[in-house]
């Protein structure tokens, strides 16, 4: 009782409890501790931060640098891991197949073409719009070596994959948009085949033209064939591709999909504002071929991405694929995409 400090420090050395130190020192180590046990905690928490990442996963359907650019800069540059999010992409040949690896909770979420989408929800498929991706349809009409300019085409064939496809669709309406008129100006050859027996059948003369993604343009471009227009240009705005994800995410995770949409925000941003710093992060990949294609590429998609969507976007994607009357069934287009998330996620990002 009523004993000093210094007192109560000499029975704790007696004691074999505090080291021999003198007294002055002792509020230091005091000091000492507290500092290392904060550094131990943040180190510790951070650890703890680091292992329970949330993991996601986003499927995609073509492989090249222009259709992948937002998600590819997102990963590079660590805006996923920024948000705790541990992203991990995966190739999934056809948008029907992904989405069924999307209903059946293989992945998150899918970038598909806008018009297959908004029919397999109309069509009673429990998916949702999440958001836009690239409202550009990049598409390029292509001539065969004998075609010089667009009237050379009146009278000939324009191959597409198949019917009632998007490359049909955007093929159509450009040339109509152009002031040619199916089967009075020219006819339609389905089953051309992909892009590679597409390009067959060009040099062969099977057919005269046929539409082409930006990067296989630059290719054909050196092979001599003629460049008729770009589609994407007469037809702006149109939402060819979009993000999708589960009605059960939209309903259990909203604040996710507003993180995810942010981050993909963040990389469009990023790649219109500074395309040098991403040209050279794509170049040191060695991926997606030589310095002045990706240059190319990078400067024509730059201004092409966006996460925004409409319900004007939506009703024509619902137009487009003939299912205005199922989406009306449906409650409209406001019941097929996530405007709200969408909304807040651009706000939060201004």
């Amino acid at each position: 009782m009523g004993r000093t400090e210094i007192e109560r420090v000499e029975l704790l050395r007696h004691g074999n409890i505090l080291p021999i130190t003198p007294p002055l020192q002792y509020s230091k180590l005091i000091r000492i501790f507290f500092t290392l046990l904060v550094a131990s905690t943040i180190a510790s928490l951070s650890c703890v931060e680091f292992a329970t990442a949330k993991p996601i996963t986003l499927a995609y359907q073509t492989p090249t640098l222009g259709s992948n650019l937002p998600i590819f800069v997102a990963m590079e540059f660590g805006l996923f891991a920024a948000e705790n999010l541990e992203a991990k992409t995966v190739f999934i040949q056809g948008g029907p197949t992904a989405m069924a690896a999307l209903l059946g909770g293989d992945v998150d979420y899918i970038k598909v073409a806008g018009v297959p989408a908004a029919r397999a929800i109309a069509q009673g498929t429990p998916l949702v719009i999440a958001g836009g991706f690239q409202p550009y349809i990049d598409y390029t009409l292509i001539g065969s070596k004998k075609i010089t300019n667009l009237n050379d085409l009146r009278g000939k064939i324009v191959g597409v994959t198949g019917a009632g496809g998007i490359a049909e669709f955007a093929t159509v309406e450009g040339l109509a948009r152009k002031g040619f008129v199916r089967d009075r100006d020219y006819k339609i050859l389905y089953g051309a085949g992909n892009s590679p027996a597409r390009a067959q059948a060009l040099d062969a003369g099977r057919i005269q033209a046929a539409p082409f993604s930006f990067e296989e343009r630059l290719d054909l471009e050196q092979r001599g064939f003629a460049v008729l227009f770009d589609i994407g240009t007469v037809m702006p705005k149109f939402p060819f591709v979009v993000l999708l994800t589960s009605r059960r995410k939209a309903e259990t995770a909203p604040d996710e999909i507003v993180i995810f949409l942010k981050i993909l925000k963040r990389s469009m941003d990023i790649i219109r504002t500074d395309k040098d710093r991403v040209v050279a992060a794509i170049v040191k990949k060695r991926t997606f071929g030589d310095p002045t294609l990706v240059r190319k590429v990078v400067d024509h998609f730059a201004e092409f991405y966006s996460i925004g969507i409409t319900k004007e976007d939506v009703e024509e994607l619902a137009a487009v694929g003939k299912v205005e009357t199922e989406v009306k069934k449906l409650g409209g287009a406001e019941r097929i995409f996530l405007g709200p998330l969408v909304a807040k996620a651009l706000a939060q990002t201004r």
